[in-house]
């Protein structure tokens, strides 16, 4: 098969066929299952699918502690752009919004280091990736193990059987940035230090800076239109009021400084 083939018999089998967790834990329905668009977002990923939750969050369930642990729920805010946009012209509340970029390899295309590429690119655009594979490249990955190892939900294509199967399912989705902050590890920190600082506030508004940092940084990344809430708005303008400065250059200095010339033998028992 070629790629739309397989692209096709894809699109089909998830909507034909229930009993299948490929693309999330949650409930699914054929008419729940809407292709957005093939060759989405300038052609970055062969298939983009939106799914829409069959058991709807409602607007006073994000108000509780869930959103802390619900990670697409927690995406709508770096992604608001991107995910908006799509809500407004599928008519889907956004919060019920489940975006899904999948890229499609028959065997005639070759497995080369852009897979890699298209793989962080989609956990950078939406948080997770999925892989369809056809028959022969399916076989080939199931042998070597190296399905075990990559960050991706991998489905494979069977031709005996003409149905696709679940090779490895990567669970976890990347709402946020990989380096938090822990609150623990900065109490620790600043009491080292000494310093009368409220801890609470202190890491708010540390944890604020990072968020808004990602958010223009992705939309920088992908060309999007920044835009800011009217609380990161206020925020920023009392941010910008702080009149502090640290000299990079005088740590690198004073580090220098202080360092040792080891000699290589020291470092030999």
């Amino acid at each position: 098969m070629n790629e739309v083939e397989l692209k096709n018999k894809f699109i089909d089998f998830v909507k034909t066929n229930k009993n299948h967790n490929f693309l999330s834990d949650y409930n699914i329905e054929s008419n729940n299952i809407i292709e957005i668009r093939n060759e989405g977002l300038s052609k970055k990923f062969d298939l983009i699918l939106a799914l829409i939750k069959t058991n709807e969050i409602k607007f006073t369930k994000i108000k509780n502690k869930s959103i802390e642990i619900d990670e697409d729920i927690k995406g709508i805010f770096f992604r608001n752009t991107l995910l908006k946009s799509i809500s407004d012209k599928y008519k889907i509340k956004i919060q019920n919004l489940v975006i899904y970029p999948i890229e499609i390899k028959s065997d005639k295309d070759k497995l080369d280091e852009r897979l890699a590429n298209q793989i962080i690119e989609a956990i950078l655009t939406f948080g997770r990736s999925i892989v369809i594979l056809d028959n022969g490249h399916a076989a080939k990955i199931k042998k070597n193990g190296l399905y075990k190892i990559v960050p991706s939900t991998i489905i494979g294509y069977m031709n005996e059987k003409e149905k696709f199967i679940l090779l490895s399912k990567y669970n976890r989705v990347f709402s946020d940035s990989l380096l938090n902050i822990n609150k623990i590890n900065l109490i620790r920190t600043l009491e080292k230090s000494q310093m009368d600082v409220n801890y609470n506030d202190l890491y708010r508004n540390l944890i604020n800076i990072q968020k808004i940092n990602q958010k223009l940084i992705y939309n920088q990344i992908f060309n999007y239109e920044n835009t800011l809430f009217d609380d990161e708005i206020e925020f920023l303008k009392n941010f910008s009021s702080i009149n502090q400065k640290i000299s990079f250059k005088k740590e690198i200095i004073k580090l220098v400084k202080e360092s040792k010339n080891y000699k290589i033998t020291e470092f030999i028992n």
